[in-house]
């Protein structure tokens, strides 16, 4: 495995150069399975009105719809990503939400101003593959650093289908299809060939899951549209 590819200027850098295609890639390539796995994800743990959530790794804030809904007005949102060129569309994204409390980072996840136990919940769509495991490994420290006692958190990331005929087929689609429709969507954006080489070396969540349990959270495994997305969802004791 090319480490040179987890690293965070490297990764930031793709999404930088990304970030002008991102949401209309994902629409056209994703058959709306991508929003709805994000939906899902948020609906894993129970958000009260007037909780304060992280939404890590927040890209262009695709996931601040469904966690506003159940916020409200009083609650507040932390969006921190390290993508200067993601968080320029998160910056217009919060427009529409002028009267709810918005505050957006350009952070690293490994090293960012949240303050210790003060979230609710931790929220990210996304993001798990682009990590090696001594990475997710800290990650989860800095969740568990962030959230209050009790708080919840829930992830979720495409992953490699049980089914190896599914497996093949969606192989083909992320590492040539995705690729080959950036060609025309994306003005041939060589960074959309890289979401094949990290799914395929990420497999799934279920190492993420013990990894999280080994840093001392209370960790669920789950599934979505038959392994095609994976995700970890559960509570720091």
């Amino acid at each position: 495995m090319d480490k040179a590819i987890y690293s965070e200027t490297f990764v930031s850098d793709m999404f930088d150069s990304m970030s002008l295609s991102y949401e209309k890639m994902n629409t056209i390539t994703s058959f709306g399975f991508y929003p709805l796995w994000r939906r899902q994800a948020v609906k894993k743990i129970k958000i009260k009105e007037g909780d304060h959530v992280a939404d890590l790794m927040t890209g262009i804030g695709e996931c601040w719809e469904s966690i506003l809904k159940k916020t409200g007005k009083t609650g507040k949102l932390t969006a921190l990503d390290f993508s200067a060129g993601m968080l320029k569309k998160a910056r217009i994204r919060k427009q529409k939400y002028l009267s709810y409390r918005i505050e957006v980072l350009q952070e690293s996840v490994f090293n960012n101003s949240i303050k210790s136990n003060s979230q609710d919940v931790v929220i990210c769509a996304y993001g798990m593959k682009t990590f090696t495991e001594e990475q997710v490994t800290l990650f989860s420290k800095e969740i568990n650093r962030i959230l209050k006692s009790n708080g919840q958190f829930s992830l979720v990331d495409v992953s490699m289908p049980r089914n190896k005929w599914l497996q093949k087929l969606y192989l083909l689609y992320i590492s040539e299809v995705i690729p080959l429709l950036s060609k025309w969507f994306a003005k041939g954006d060589e960074s959309y060939k890289m979401l094949g080489v990290y799914s395929r070396n990420f497999k799934n969540a279920k190492k993420t899951a013990q990894l999280f349990a080994e840093s001392g959270l209370y960790v669920n495994y789950c599934e979505y549209f038959f392994g095609c997305a994976t995700g970890i969802f559960g509570t720091k004791p």
